[in-house]
């Protein structure tokens, strides 16, 4: 049986140009734009997609030619001279590193480029021309660029919306002090303790969402160590969720082994944190469910566990739970809850005192425990 060779598997002859008939053969099996240029510049081989990106069908034998594009832009758009382009190089005996450049095609559609150009030798080392390939990265930075000005539209929201809530931050202080110095009634006396101390947290979180207006700094978010208490810390986190807990009949059991622990932290960064994971707690546990905060030293490391019954999360949705505004738990009958914030603000804040934060699920339905472990046990 006679077995008919296909191009590749025979003996390729040298053409009329001096390239070798491989490479006229291989540039037309390529999916990418790919062509070849001899050492003057002329077009000696290019495949239907380098024609397509170029927008006409460029004569193949044209010198100091070098590509099939109208003109040629560095990326500060300066116009690119095509005796000094990647594949000129190449042609030359060079190695250029791949080339980003501004095209303007035949057809005046204009792309991002990255054209990666070779060296071909002959056998004896001779220079036959340049082998070059063309990556279009055009969608690539339009993709970008979108994203960079949603970034930036984001910055400039966040920052407005910072100074519009911090203005009425201080005539609520001020009330909140002159309720608790001026009540006699206990009751009303701690309750003012409580606006006036989440107060202050607030302003100093929207004094660093004005420094910072970007949700990227959540991962680098400024601390101040103090020495403080267990209990100091506890209370501060409770202040955020009890409110919640008690409009939805939700029981939480709080465990808390030497509340007079000292520690040395931030206890209104740390309080954050906890508050934030225990207000998710709340938001995705039904009505009159249990939620129970264990808080415990272990050698030099604070553990805070927040375990509840709810909603749970997807084994595949675990890996996304801190990036920010993600919000993949939803708890059944409700509408979903926050910015998607809570999680990545209290990531951030376990790793600026060099600790960490894990969450385990074993699914939907079956609840969420969120384990927090800081190195600022004294």
């Amino acid at each position: 049986m006679n077995i008919k060779k296909t191009p590749v598997e025979g003996q390729f002859t040298e053409l009329d140009n001096g390239w070798p008939e491989s490479y006229a053969w291989a540039i037309e099996q390529m999916p990418c734009p790919a062509y070849c240029c001899s050492p003057t510049g002329a077009l000696v081989h290019v495949n239907a997609a380098a024609r397509r990106i170029w927008g006409e069908s460029c004569p193949l034998v044209e010198d100091m030619r070098w590509d099939g594009f109208e003109t040629l832009r560095g990326l500060d758009g300066q116009l690119l001279d095509k005796a000094t382009s990647p594949a000129a190089q190449a042609a030359a005996g060079a190695s250029p590193c791949p080339t980003e450049l501004l095209a303007v095609c035949r057809d005046g559609q204009a792309r991002r480029i990255v054209i990666h150009a070779k060296p071909v030798f002959q056998a004896n080392g001779a220079v036959v021309g340049a082998l070059c390939c063309l990556t279009d990265i055009s969608e690539q930075r339009r993709l970008q660029e979108r994203e960079r000005d949603a970034a930036n539209a984001r910055e400039e929201f966040l920052a407005m919306l910072a100074h519009e809530l911090r203005n009425p931050l201080a005539p609520i202080m001020s009330i909140a002090g002159l309720l608790q110095r001026a009540n006699k009634d206990p009751v009303v006396a701690k309750m003012a303790g409580v606006v006036q101390r989440q107060t202050k947290q607030l302003a100093r979180f929207i004094a660093d969402l004005l420094d910072a207006s970007r949700v990227d700094c959540v991962h680098t978010l400024p601390v101040e160590l103090r020495r403080c208490t267990k209990h100091e810390i506890v209370n501060l986190s409770l202040d955020a969720v009890e409110t919640l807990v008690r409009s939805r009949n939700q029981r939480l059991i709080v465990e808390v082994d030497n509340p007079d622990a000292e520690l040395r932290c931030d206890p209104e960064r740390v309080a954050q944190a906890l508050g934030n994971v225990l207000c998710n707690a709340s938001a995705f546990t039904p009505d009159g469910e249990e939620i129970c905060l264990r808080v415990y030293i272990e050698g030099n490391m604070l553990r805070a566990e927040v375990i509840d019954c709810g909603a749970g999360i997807a084994a595949e949705d675990l890996q996304h739970i801190f990036e920010p505004f993600e919000r993949r738990a939803l708890a059944p009958g409700r509408a979903p809850v926050g910015a998607g914030l809570g999680l990545t603000i209290a990531k951030g804040v376990c790793e600026a005192h060099g600790g960490s934060i894990f969450v385990r699920s074993a699914g939907p339905g079956m609840g969420t425990t969120v384990s927090m472990a800081l190195p600022v046990a004294v």
